[in-house]
């Protein structure tokens, strides 16, 4: 269930606490009805946990019903205690919990008041009978405040524990070692090269490819490396990623718009009919070579009745790809091929549950102590690599002692019949593991798509707004939140997208996924792509309910008077009016990227509602009503182009903590905002002076009250009249100020000139951005769009900011950086894009200048020990600066030590400064594009992947003994690899060249990827060396080539070649003569 029981119970227990409640019994008319209700659920409370457990494991019992019947009257109290603070009246804007006495002594209702406590007295009854039928079933209490309680304290512990040596990232080997390699050679092999297994399917010009095994094993990741190989990059036209749903009916309209729109068809203008739709696929294929992976497949429906007609007249070596558990649905899709990834064994299972667990190199020795032990945890793993890596995660979160590893290898939940998956019995342990509060923040999350990544903001957010997540005298919600969504993180039941900086978004594993529905069963409901959203008398009692892409018929919502979540996602031709009558205790109300225009007033009728989420849509007014939702906690407008305005009601809003203006086009908000003083979170906040008054009022000073802030953004600094009025926003006295983003209009143009200033312009932003000054304990800046040319005075003295850990400076006309930042102890990620009036980069940044270039390097160098400047950066990025020809750090002075990835991109830099190459011996990853002046990358000692592009003076790449890979596009001057001992493949692009480099020919290769003009790709064909003209000699010592010739854009030739075994296949004898020319 969503809302795990014991949690619930906790929720409840919480409120009722903070309640005066012999005052309130006396309003209501019910004496001691109260006080009976919180003794009543805190004696049930102390066998809820076990009861939960053993309708888990054995649903037939009867304690699934029980527990249901006790959670319907939890959620009941919920909404009673609800209907309490609303009679409160509007002076109801604490936390739950706080109570206003004198107010509810003035209630001016006292039908409503006596009808409530008619309802706890008949609350209490209810529970009355679920307590005495509870001894049939013969459930083990636990003491409230045990140490297995799972309280939240315990959850607080156990996150400090485990990830206080893992940083800002916790980084974890692929889940299926290192033999997904080997296997995506095999496959891509398959896809390019094997002719032989299309013989076999003469009439068939998209023959399958099957990758099979069980749930968790890492077939969609094998099938994502394959997709993404270069090689088939290069081989296909068009590329199709198709995650199939795991039920037998799929929404036909939407998979053909899906297939066609990725193939480049037009389909906007087609009505749903499935012919036209399939005429126009047809259409768009032809002459085009494809590969359609489909993921997840579960049915050969979708295949073999709705794709491989209008799909089969795609050129001559088009593929499919398909995932499946079941190998009886490859074989009725006719696969030619079955690809069946095997389980781990031996020593690579157990090297994946070491890189799980230990973090450092003092875990390893502790956990070489526990291999017995671990061993037969593995084996209850079944080698699947899913199961290893949830179980290696919940270890993480134990000690590293024989004791806490005996305790998972002998856990009950091993032994659970009713789960025959071996998977979903590894995730049980885990599952069991949790605390309650992250049972239910877990249990949540499977109500996302497939596919779908989850913002550890809107999720924390809609924890929020649940109830699972309590306001406490000790953390604001948020920041308890963030640490829930990082244990789950941790213990890898959400997978994080490293795209995403400090892993603030994830996805969920189809395993947990299934499992995580299996445990909420009929209480939530999550309703995927092609499934009618219709609901069976069986979950009228329907709590949470997600739906995906499809056409809402509000009908089905008729019986559904119990939903508390109503989560939307792209769903088309949505109509709001009328349906709030039946929904009138929802409380998180999502509608992303839904297709609804109007917002209807009826919404003031959700009373209880916390969350609104509109991102995306096409409503273009918030109605006043939205100022009686007193309640509310979060408002998501972000992207809704067509809101131009907020209604003054929004002022009543006492309660609310977030609010996301980004994307819209409010230029304004009304007075008084600054007396929402719970808010937390604001992004997209306007810039707004009115002038029409004895004294000038702008929007920025609304933001000096608002104290509580943890995230700001605001936009059109520009319009702010002056430095003073600034000032009024008072940032550098917000306590809790982490993340900041200072967003100007962006005045550089294509020219790298600044737009439409003047002096007076130029002075006033500078002295704006001064008065903006950061508090000392922000942990993420951006200034975006700043036109100043001198920095402000706070950002010359950037060292006091010691909890920095992420700067961006973008469409920055600035002549110079900050200075010192190197001194910023926990800065870890530093991005310029689009700086162009920075010429020069010296000693400066490492520490504060004192006047002139290098000012500081003897003092840095100087005292009683060497000063390590950027301790902990890890990710650098230059980009757009244009006019910078020197970036200066010599040997002596130590920096960057913990560089992982640098990117430079269009500048005038002829030499990478020699500091760089000497100090950043973690560096792996180093990308430079349109460096027009460099001549040299050598001396890199950790270089693994090196990316250049359009670097066309680049003369050498020396003594990178590391480097295992280089990617070259348009690089002609390039004569020279030397000292390269560890290179394996090289991706070599210039359709320009006449040759092949020469240096193609000292280099010992695994792999040669050659993109080139047709030209060029026939002198490659004459395998006779000595032929006049023949490239061949260069390359015919390299283990595996391809290479493709165009001819145009979407016209190519290829050679594949592999040296042992010998294979060479070309299909350029196809080749016109009439397109026989060369380069001139």
């Amino acid at each position: 269930m969503v809302a795990v029981l014991d949690a619930f119970a906790a929720k409840l227990a919480i409120i009722l606490a903070g309640m005066a409640k012999t005052e309130l019994e006396m309003l209501l008319g019910v004496p001691g009805e109260i006080t009976k209700l919180e003794a009543t659920l805190g004696d049930l409370s102390r066998i809820t946990a076990d009861a939960e457990r053993r309708r888990i494991h054995n649903p037939d019992s009867g304690a699934e019903e029980w527990v249901g019947e006790l959670k319907d009257v939890m959620y009941d109290a919920d909404n009673i205690l609800d209907l309490c603070q609303i009679l409160e009246g509007e002076d109801a804007s604490k936390a739950p919990g706080c109570w206003n006495i004198p107010m509810l002594l003035c209630f001016h209702n006292p039908v409503a008041a006596h009808k409530i406590g008619k309802k706890i007295q008949a609350l209490n009854q209810r529970l009355l009978d679920i307590e005495k039928r509870s001894t049939r079933y013969a459930f083990i209490s636990q003491a409230i405040n045990s140490s297995s309680s799972n309280s939240i304290d315990r959850v607080d512990s156990s996150f400090i524990k485990s990830n206080r040596t893992t940083g800002s990232g916790i980084i974890r080997s692929d889940i299926v070692g290192e033999k997904i390699k080997e296997d995506t050679r095999k496959l891509v092999d398959i896809l390019v090269n094997k002719e032989e297994i299309r013989a076999g399917s003469s009439s068939d010009r998209f023959p399958v490819v099957a990758i099979t095994g069980a749930g968790g094993i890492g077939k969609t990741t094998l099938a994502r490396m394959v997709f993404n190989d270069t090689v088939v990059k290069d081989h296909f036209h068009k590329r199709i990623w198709l995650s199939v749903n795991n039920n037998k009916e799929v929404n036909e309209m939407t998979v053909l718009r899906t297939v066609l729109y990725a193939v480049g068809g037009n389909h906007s203008d087609l009505p749903d009919n499935k012919a036209q739709l399939e005429s126009a696929l047809n259409l768009a294929v032809k002459q085009k070579k494809l590969l359609l992976v489909m993921d997840d497949v579960w049915s050969a429906k979708v295949w073999n009745e709705l794709l491989r007609v209008p799909l089969n007249d795609g050129a001559s070596g088009s593929w499919v790809l398909v995932t499946t558990r079941n190998i009886e649905v490859a074989n009725m899709m006719k696969a030619h091929h079955l690809h069946r990834v095997d389980k781990l064994v031996g020593e690579d299972v157990w090297n994946l549950l070491k890189k799980q667990v230990v973090l450092n190199v003092n875990d390893e020795s502790l956990v070489e102590g526990l291999k017995d032990i671990g061993m037969e945890i593995i084996e209850r793993c079944d080698g699947l690599p899913l199961a290893v890596k949830v179980v290696g995660g919940l270890l993480l979160s134990k000690g590293k002692t024989r004791g806490d590893w005996l305790d998972v290898c002998s856990n009950v939940a091993w032994s659970m019949t009713t789960i025959s998956d071996d998977v979903n019995q590894a995730v049980y342990v885990s599952y069991e593991e949790l605390p309650h509060v992250l049972k239910q923040c877990l249990l949540y999350c499977s109500l996302f798509p497939k596919d779908v990544l989850i913002k550890s903001a809107d999720i924390v957010n809609m924890w929020i707004a649940e109830g699972f997540i309590h306001i406490t005298s000790m953390k604001q919600p948020e920041d308890l939140g963030a640490e829930y969504y990082k244990q789950l993180v941790s213990r890898n039941l959400l997978d994080p997208d490293y795209r995403f900086y400090d892993q603030k978004a994830c996805t969920m594993h189809d395993v947990i996924r299934s499992f995580s529905q299996s445990v909420v069963k009929h209480e939530g409901l999550f309703v995927e792509e092609g499934l009618n959203p219709s609901f069976t008398s069986g979950t009228s009692k329907l709590r949470h309910l997600s739906i995906s892409k499809n056409v809402i018929e509000w009908a089905a919502f008729h019986k559904q008077a119990s939903l508390q979540t109503l989560i939307l996602f792209e769903s088309p031709r949505v109509d709001l009016k009328g349906f709030w009558n039946n929904l009138s205790l929802l409380r998180v109300l999502s509608l992303q990227g839904v297709n609804v225009v109007e917002l209807p007033d009826s919404i003031s009728n959700l009373r209880h509602l916390r969350y609104l989420g509109l991102a995306g849509t096409s409503i273009s007014e918030i109605p006043q009503g939205i100022g009686d939702l007193m309640f509310m906690q979060f408002i998501e407008l972000a992207d809704c182009v067509k809101i131009s305005h907020v209604p003054d009601s929004i002022l009543k809003l006492r309660k609310l903590r977030y609010i996301n203006f980004a994307g819209t086009n409010i230029a304004s908000i009304p007075r008084g905002f600054g007396k929402l003083e719970d808010l937390v979170m604001i992004s997209g906040f306007p810039t707004h002076s009115d002038d029409n008054t004895d004294q000038v009022w702008s929007s920025l000073e609304e933001l000096g009250p608002l104290s509580r802030l943890t995230m700001l953004a605001i936009e059109s600094l520009e319009k702010a009249s002056s430095g003073s009025v600034a000032a009024r926003a008072k940032l550098s006295s917000k306590a809790h100020l982490r993340i900041l983003n200072l967003g100007f209009t962006i005045r550089l143009a294509q020219n790298r000139e600044v737009e439409e200033q003047n002096n007076g312009e130029q002075e006033r932003i500078e002295e704006v951005l001064g008065n903006l000054c950061p508090p000392t304990c922000i942990e993420q800046l951006a200034i975006i769009g700043y036109f100043g040319h001198k920095l402000p005075q706070w950002m010359r003295m950037v060292s006091v900011f010691t909890f920095l850990k992420r700067l961006e400076l973008s469409s920055y006309a600035c002549y110079e950086l900050p200075s010192g930042l190197g001194q910023l102890p926990s800065l870890d990620y530093f991005w310029v894009d689009q700086a162009p009036f920075i010429q020069y980069i010296g000693h400066g940044l490492h520490m504060p200048s004192i006047g002139g270039r290098g000012i500081g390097l003897d003092k840095m160098l100087s005292g009683g020990g060497v000063v390590v400047a950027f301790p902990k950066l890890r990710k650098l990025g230059f980009q757009g600066m244009f006019g910078l020809t020197e970036w200066e750090w010599e040997q002596q002075v130590p920096a960057m030590t913990t560089l992982e990835v640098l990117t430079i991109v269009n500048c005038q830099l002829k030499y990478l400064p020699p500091g760089l190459a000497h100090h950043a011996n973690a560096l792996r990853e180093l990308d430079l594009r349109n460096l027009s002046h460099l001549l040299s990358i050598h001396n890199f000692p950790s270089l693994v992947e090196l990316r250049i592009v359009d670097n066309r003076t680049l003369e050498r790449i020396n003594n990178n003994p590391n480097l295992q890979h280089i990617y070259i596009v348009s690089c002609p001057g390039l004569k020279v690899l030397e000292d390269l001992p560890s290179l394996k493949s090289i991706e070599w692009v210039d359709v320009t060249a006449q040759v092949l480099p020469d240096y193609f020919r000292h280099s010992k290769l695994d792999k040669l990827i050659v993109q080139c003009y047709i030209s060029l790709l026939k002198l490659i064909s004459l395998q006779d060396a000595n032929s006049s003209g023949s490239e061949w000699g260069k390359i015919q010592h390299v283990q595996q080539l391809r290479a493709t010739g165009y001819i145009s854009a979407e016209e190519t030739r290829y050679i594949s070649y592999t040296k042992e075994p010998y294979s060479y296949k070309t299909d350029i004898e196809q080749l016109d003569e009439c397109v026989n020319v060369v380069v001139q």
